[in-house]
């Protein structure tokens, strides 16, 4: 078997203003993977962090052969750092969530027992009280979208385990800038959620405005409709 084959697990991080917690979240996610007794790696995607977050990768990757590194020129965004780090990855499954700590890695242990070979992915559902009042109305009333628009599970999100085959998919479709959750829902896959407790943040702040989330969120569900209603290509 193959190095590439053995791998059971990818670990996939966009790195954006997240330098203080890098070395935790590496750490922690190892510790998921050791406890699960699953071979694995981690792919940290330095999305031209201001903080120098690709620096400090690095010389962790230096120490640990499972680290790879994969820096981008220039500012992306989330969902574009994302793809980048799942057409690097090489196992199995493939997990991606935010390196900012809020989503705990330690919420793996929970997905990763509910994957079968008929689902293409399970979503982290967060729970908890991490977002003010305002900002949990608006992402509710995201969610339900999604799932009546994409026929995505309850509470979807960017905390999601994935099979190798939809990454597959994910990496050969032609847009470049299409948001994640609608390569998924275009992908008409299988998919379950399971609820975790996501944590309120801890250092600094979301690298979203409300404007930029907004308009991610619109053009995300416009996506799901033209693929799911419209049958257009994404």
């Amino acid at each position: 078997m193959s190095a590439d084959a053995a791998i059971q697990l990818s670990w996939v991080f966009p790195l954006y203003r997240t330098a203080m917690q890098l070395e935790e979240l590496v750490a922690r996610a190892s510790a998921v993977s050791a406890r699960l007794g699953i071979a694995h790696e981690i792919l940290l995607v330095d999305d031209a962090c201001p903080e120098r977050s690709g620096e400090i990768a690095e010389r962790l990757a230096a120490s640990d052969h499972r680290l790879r590194v994969l820096r981008l020129p220039r500012n992306r965004g989330q969902d574009a750092a994302l793809r980048a780090g799942l057409a690097c990855s090489r196992g199995d499954w493939v997990v991606i969530l935010d390196a900012d700590l809020q989503d705990p890695p330690e919420a793996v242990e929970t997905l990763w027992p509910r994957r079968t070979p008929s689902l293409g992915a399970v979503f982290a559902h967060r729970t908890g009280d991490y977002s003010t009042p305002g900002r949990k109305r608006t992402s509710r009333l995201y969610r339900a979208a999604i799932e009546r628009i994409g026929g995505l599970p309850r509470g979807a999100c960017l905390y999601v385990l994935l099979s190798r085959g939809l990454v597959d998919r994910i990496n050969a479709a032609r847009g470049s800038r299409t948001t994640l959750l609608a390569l998924i829902a275009a992908s008409r896959l299988r998919c379950t959620s399971v609820d975790i407790v996501r944590s309120p943040r801890l250092v600094g702040e979301s690298a979203y405005s409300s404007f930029a989330r907004s308009a991610k969120a619109a053009r995300s569900l416009w996506e799901m409709f033209a693929a799911r209603r419209l049958n257009l290509p994404l």
